[in-house]
């Protein structure tokens, strides 16, 4: 019984309670009739009193009223749902019209041909331009013709696909200064779920930005302080051995093609990235500067070296990667001359394990050495010394193909070989500027190819 008076109680709306109203009184008119008629089946007057002459149409009259009053209820119940629902809505616009005015970012809503139609007071102020004005005023307007055709690209994708477009970039210009914006669209629909427009979210991001800029202008500053420092530092090596020329200029140049090429390679992909081709760029130039602890006496001797003033040579690997090391040493986390540490010390690594000065071979090498292994001696090949002549490309090239898995990594060859168009091409151009520089004749730590032979032993 409580279950059936809490479900009339809850469940049953005004409309439906008039129906049941005109039911009840329908079935008490014909209950008492039949009552009547079983006690008195003659017609008695209170009877005909009480509901007139023609007694038999009197229920006729109550089905008439019963359903003129459930049709006036539910006509007046549904003109108070629809002013409530009116209210409702209205209550809830000024609500989100008021949370709209409040925020920071700012807000638009916009036709299909970019007509302002609505802005909040966030808007109108990133746009500097008066609200009032605002229905006057199209979107394109405060864009060059670069950001409006953004803009409209990101209007037609929302269209096309149904879907929001978030947090574009574009920009804007206010007053004769650009503004950098980060905003949002999405349909702006009808009561009827039909597209009439954009509205979206806008953020101005100029300070932000600004600062952006600003931190990238100091790291490029820090990254062009850091290759000058490494420049100097492998200059002091190369004024004792071969001179002023374009020597260390060349190694990266080259250094840098080959991992270029290997960034290509599935297998390199992971490792070669654009930061690590930056830095064998700038850390290949280091790979002999041990040479400053090397004796003048062997360094610059005009004559073979012996065996033993050749052991000492080959320490200049192990005195620039312990120079790095202790420089290392006093910079937090891993530091730019990480690289320049690996290349100092096995750039004279072998693949075949025969090098110095650990005998490393294969991938034990550090790649960032495997590859300065190849652009050195390429190099050295091809630049006149005392003690010879320069050889040409295609004769470096011939005996850098027969050194192929005995001194140089397969890959690394090959690479060379893709472009080795690109590196005769940088050879001339360097060797052009140095030609144009004021050459000193420098002695050579060995004579002859043969000298060359061991150096690269």
């Amino acid at each position: 019984m409580k279950n059936l008076k809490k479900l009339f109680s809850s469940r049953i709306d005004m409309a439906d309670q008039m129906i049941l109203v005109g039911i009840f009184l329908a079935f008490l008119y014909w209950g008492l009739e039949a009552f009547l008629n079983v006690f008195s089946p003659e017609e008695i007057s209170f009877y005909r009193q009480l509901f007139g002459p023609q007694v038999s149409e009197i229920w006729m009259r109550l089905i008439v009223l019963c359903l003129f009053l459930i049709f006036g209820s539910h006509v007046q119940f549904t003109i108070n749902k629809r002013k409530k629902a009116e209210q409702a809505l209205k209550e809830s616009e000024e609500k989100y019209r008021t949370i709209l005015e409040s925020i920071e970012e700012g807000y638009y809503e916009v036709d299909f041909d970019s007509n302002f139609t609505f802005v909040n007071d966030a808007m109108s102020n990133i746009l500097g331009y008066s609200k009032n004005r605002m229905p006057e005023a199209n979107y394109r307007q405060f864009m060059d013709e670069t950001n409006s055709a953004l803009v409209m690209k990101a209007f037609d994708d929302c269209l096309r696909t149904g879907k929001p477009i978030k947090a574009f970039d574009c920009e804007f210009m206010r007053d004769g200064l650009t503004l950098f914006i980060e905003a949002s669209v999405s349909l702006l629909r009808d009561s009827e779920d039909e597209p009439i427009g954009f509205r979206g979210m806008v953020r101005d991001i100029t300070e932000k930005k600004k600062l952006e800029m600003d931190l990238l202008e100091s790291y490029k500053k820090i990254q062009n302080a850091r290759a000058a420092t490494i420049l100097g530092l492998a200059k002091l090596a190369e004024y004792r051995d071969e001179g002023t020329g374009t020597h260390l200029e060349r190694i990266r140049e080259y250094a840098k093609i080959i991992a270029e090429v290997l960034a290509t390679k599935p297998g390199y992909r992971q490792l070669v990235t654009p930061e690590y081709i930056d830095d064998i760029y700038q850390s290949s130039i280091l790979h002999d500067i041990g040479k400053v602890g090397i004796p003048d006496a062997i360094l610059l001797k005009p004559a073979e070296l012996t065996a033993d003033e050749f052991e000492i040579i080959k320490r200049h690997t192990v005195l620039g990667g312990d120079a790095i090391r202790a420089i290392e040493s006093r910079i937090e986390g891993r530091s730019f001359l990480f690289m320049g540490r690996e290349i100092a010390y096995s750039h004279h690594e072998k693949w075949d394990g025969n090098g110095y000065p650990q005998g490393l071979k294969g991938q034990e090498i550090p790649l960032s050495a495997r590859i300065v292994a190849l652009a050195d001696v390429y190099d050295a090949l091809t630049s006149k010394r005392f003690y010879k002549e320069a050889f040409t490309h295609e004769k470096s090239r011939q005996i850098i193909i027969g050194l192929k898995e005995s001194h140089f990594d397969p890959e690394i060859v090959d690479a060379f070989m893709a472009l080795e168009g690109k590196f005769n091409q940088i050879r001339e151009e360097k060797l052009s500027e140095e030609m144009q520089m004021i050459q000193k004749p420098r002695a050579g730590t060995e004579t002859g190819v043969e000298g060359f032979a061991s150096a690269n032993q």
